[in-house]
């Protein structure tokens, strides 16, 4: 029988991208694993010169995990970030999201990979200044085939979930810093996807905005959404549910 799979705009997921997903449980949360990091390693070359960013990454991810990731600048905290979001190849390793091997997708089926099982959270938010909240957060599901109503009905059930009921008309100028990253929580959150990344959440809030995204994170966390923090901020970091520490490229988990 003929390797096929499901089929989007006439492209054909091969079957064996799809792997067996580990349903075992852990521990005492006894949840399944949502994601297998298995030698991932990273070189760019430099002229001569070859820069190992990320040696021989091993990580396991549980579903429903906050998790920080920590690191001097330039220890490749950035560089696994982009690996697992699929912004980057890998030079070696494999990354294993939700059943499905991502270091295997054909680059023309990424950008749909991305779509349905990453949410990507910035520093900088990233919304479309045009655009009000709701508009911003309706977009991210344009490609979906989700009709225009539900996506619309979607949208405002997450920015009122998130706190964001009356401010579903403003546009980025009209909010507050926090409110704009409640608006690109909720954009990562439209496609219900298997993992959120998030690339230093907090770094341009004042103390008390980023306690509540830290809350925000963790009542995502509990009710089982995956979520992989970049930070520098050690109180962001204590109230994750484990740090992974960077440093020359190698990990070391705490």
């Amino acid at each position: 029988m003929p390797e096929t799979g499901t089929e989007e705009e006439g492209l054909v997921i091969p079957r064996n991208l799809k792997v067996e997903e580990n349903r075992g449980n852990m521990g005492n949360e006894g949840a399944g694993i949502i994601m297998q990091v298995e030698n991932l390693s990273k070189t760019y070359s430099q002229g001569k010169i070859s820069v190992h960013a990320l040696r021989c990454a091993c990580i396991t991810v549980r579903k429903g995990e906050l998790l920080a990731i920590m690191g001097p600048s330039g220890s490749g905290k950035s560089t696994l970030l982009a690996l697992i979001g699929t912004l980057e190849k890998a030079t070696e390793g494999r990354i294993i999201l939700d059943g499905t091997d991502l270091t295997s997708v054909p680059e023309k089926l990424l950008p749909r990979v991305r779509r349905e099982k990453i949410g990507f959270i910035f520093q900088h938010y990233n919304l479309i200044p045009t655009l009000s909240a709701l508009e911003n957060v309706e977009l991210s599901m344009r490609f979906s085939r989700m009709p225009k109503k539900e996506r619309e009905e979607r949208a405002k059930a997450l920015l009122e979930k998130l706190g964001l009921g009356d401010r579903l008309s403003h546009k980025p100028s009209e909010l507050s810093g926090g409110e704009q990253q409640r608006v690109s929580i909720a954009r990562a959150l439209a496609n219900k996807p298997a993992v959120i990344l998030a690339d230093e959440p907090t770094g341009e809030v004042d103390s008390k905005t980023r306690d509540s995204i830290v809350r925000t994170f963790k009542e995502l966390s509990e009710k089982g959404q995956t979520i992989l923090v970049v930070t520098h901020d050690p109180e962001v970091a204590k109230e994750c549910s484990r740090v992974l520490r960077i440093t020359d490229g190698v990990i070391k988990d705490y």
